[in-house]
């Protein structure tokens, strides 16, 4: 599961790389929105630096007086699983060069924010510094450190930094997928933290808020915080969790980590207010934000996967629309233009019934993935014994069934059959997803240097393309879908009886029937201690499985027939016909268009170009990845 986070760390390296973030145009799609990130808000005061190093186990964060943070810190941690390991950093601005000098690491830090910012002229800046440790000792886990919120500007700064700072901050969190770690002192009022007054501002249910208490060694007197720290002074739905800071003395006299570590520990074991709470220490911390992301990643990349299809297919339509005038007669046009489709069809058709990033992984879907995707369904939970005397019982009415319980077994095998929906409408996706990486692929193969001169041509080829893939897989999800429905709104009785005849009787048979774990039903018998009402709910649990494992059977052979028929073959026969009618019909200008690019839209070409490249690159990694 932690690959997922790998993942994402890859697609937020793309989007730094390539300018997404945040604070970016809007104007264009962004992958960056989509990101799940935990982002980490708090006072200058709030000890949230503290809360990082103690997570990362290292002393590497800028300190000092006033803002010490004037960018955001994408702070990615990487497990490494030699516990032997040397731990080290990189930075995405420095070709990724290891540092293993964690002070080194502040320092690039600070350099590097001086640079940067001593160029634009700017006191804070929104586009984030990225950081990637590599430690044995650290959770797979990514974070967003924001520079620290103040309420008045200190001598130097600009008095626009309040407000340059809060916005900044609220830039990064008011995104549906940005999980707001709120870093609040316990020896302050709540009511006046500046991360809780912005993460409500942003969140007001608390449905993405994480608090984190810092400093509860050093509260008043006679005070403690454990009504917080039980959500029952300030609710959120992720709780809170308390921490204690390094103290000064500590950092400045650099005790290891471990040993404050085992302080903090030491002090919440100590204490009689919060001894018996398990949302205490960096360690719980640690563990529960790294769940948190990994939860929240699994959710989203579905949604990532269909974003960034429409984000590529609309960026291609806009591409298309940027084209400019060309100087050459129709005919000539006409001529070259369907001489270029014919060669992107001729190299995509070879491609498709090729081996190795083709045909073969068409296959694996259809061998490995389909197979795995059915293998997993819970049958499990429907085929229970509770489950089914419930089933069978409702399906009876006020009058029980007199010999076999028809409706019952009815509503039974419909819920299973369902199920084979989900991986049937996977393979569909994946397999459109391999011949739109085919298209792509092709476009840019030696087959097509034909086209590297006419941008606009390939963008028309690509846009085409992609809608008639869309198409087509509307048309092999229909199929597949339908062939499911076929199976639940038409029983076999004869499949039905053949599993009746088999039931605890040994002998010769036709086609020998089993259940979903494999069992041959002239093996299968109800446990004769169980009474007469759960040896039939057993019987009927049988007869159902054997069905859905005939069905299953019958379905890894057909599914991938429709999907060839309606979305493989289609593809090689008529992927650009819509492209041959347009140019058929199309005047001077439109041909123009394909032909030469309109240098007046340059600019914007090259910001959708370069977003495009960068969601291709996260539609690859998408693909390539196992979650």
């Amino acid at each position: 599961m932690e690959g997922v986070v790998q993942l994402v760390n890859r697609l937020q390296s793309a989007a730094t790389l390539l300018g997404d973030n945040a604070a970016s145009d809007k104007t264009l799609p962004s992958l960056w929105e989509l990101l799940p990130s935990i982002v980490v808000i708090g006072g200058q005061s709030s000890g949230k630096s503290s809360v990082l190093e103690a997570v990362v186990g290292k002393d590497f964060l800028p300190r000092g007086t006033g803002i010490v943070t004037r960018r955001p810190l994408l702070l990615q941690l990487v497990r490494l699983e030699d516990p032997n390991a040397r731990e080290y950093g990189e930075f995405l601005h420095n070709n990724r060069e290891k540092m293993y000098n964690f002070e080194a690491i502040r320092d690039e830090i600070e350099n590097e924010t001086n640079r940067y910012l001593k160029g634009k002229g700017r006191a804070v800046a929104p586009e984030p510094i990225q950081l990637t440790v590599y430690s044995p000792n650290v959770p797979n886990l990514t974070l967003v450190d924001m520079p620290g919120l103040t309420k008045v500007p200190i001598d130097g700064q600009p008095k626009s930094i309040v407000r340059e700072l809060e916005d900044m901050a609220r830039s990064y969190i008011k995104g549906d997928n940005a999980i707001i770690l709120a870093v609040t002192p316990a020896n302050a009022d709540l009511a006046t933290s500046d991360a809780l007054h912005l993460a409500r501002e942003v969140d007001p249910t608390g449905e993405r808020t994480i608090g984190v208490l810092t400093k509860l060694d050093i509260m008043d007197p006679g005070t403690d915080a454990r009504d917080v720290l039980m959500g029952q002074a300030v609710r959120l739905k992720n709780g809170w969790i308390g921490i204690v800071n390094r103290g000064q003395a500590d950092i400045m006299s650099k005790v290891p980590m471990e040993e404050a570590r085992k302080k903090e520990l030491d002090f919440f074991k100590g204490s009689r207010h919060y001894s018996d709470l398990k949302n205490v220490g960096t360690g719980f911390l640690s563990s529960k934000l790294s769940t948190h992301l990994i939860t929240a990643i699994r959710k989203q990349l579905p949604i990532i996967q269909h974003s960034i299809n429409d984000g590529i297919i609309n960026l291609e339509r806009e591409l298309e629309a940027l084209g400019g005038p060309a100087v050459t007669t129709r005919g000539a046009m006409v001529h070259l233009i369907l001489q270029l489709c014919r060669q992107f069809e001729e190299a995509f058709a070879k491609s498709v019934d090729g081996g190795k990033g083709g045909g073969e992984q068409i296959l694996l879907v259809f061998e490995k993935r389909l197979t795995d995707n059915i293998r997993k369904l819970n049958f499990d939970k429907i085929l229970d014994p509770a489950n089914v005397k419930r089933i069978v019982e409702e399906a009876d009415g006020y009058q029980p069934h007199l010999i076999a319980p028809e409706m019952g077994y009815r509503r039974l095998l419909q819920e299973c059959l369902v199920l084979f929906k989900g991986p049937s409408d996977v393979a569909v996706e994946e397999v459109h997803a391999i011949l739109r990486q085919i298209v792509a692929r092709t476009l840019e193969s030696e087959e097509c240097k034909g086209l590297a001169q006419y941008g606009q041509l390939k963008r028309e080829i690509a846009t085409t393309g992609a809608a008639a893939l869309e198409s087509m897989k509307d048309d092999a999800r229909k199929m597949v879908l339908t062939m499911v429905e076929m199976e639940r709104s038409y029983l076999t009785a004869e499949v039905f009886r053949e599993i009746l005849q088999q039931n605890g009787r040994s002998g010769e048979h036709g086609e020998v029937m089993r259940t979903l774990s494999g069992r041959q039903m002239s093996d299968v018998m109800a446990d004769e201690r169980s009474t007469p009402s759960d040896k039939h709910t057993q019987k009927i649990a049988s007869h159902v499985s054997a069905y859905i494992h005939h069905v299953r059977t019958q379905l890894k052979q057909t599914i991938p027939k429709a999907i060839v028929h309606c979305l493989v073959i289609q593809a090689k026969k008529r992927l650009l016909d819509d492209l041959h009618a347009e140019v058929a019909s199309s005047e001077d200008g439109k041909l123009k268009r394909m032909l030469i690019e309109d240098e007046t839209t340059l600019k914007r070409r090259e910001q959708c170009t370069h977003r495009l490249k960068l969601l291709k690159k996260a539609a690859e990694e998408l693909s390539a990845a196992s979650y």
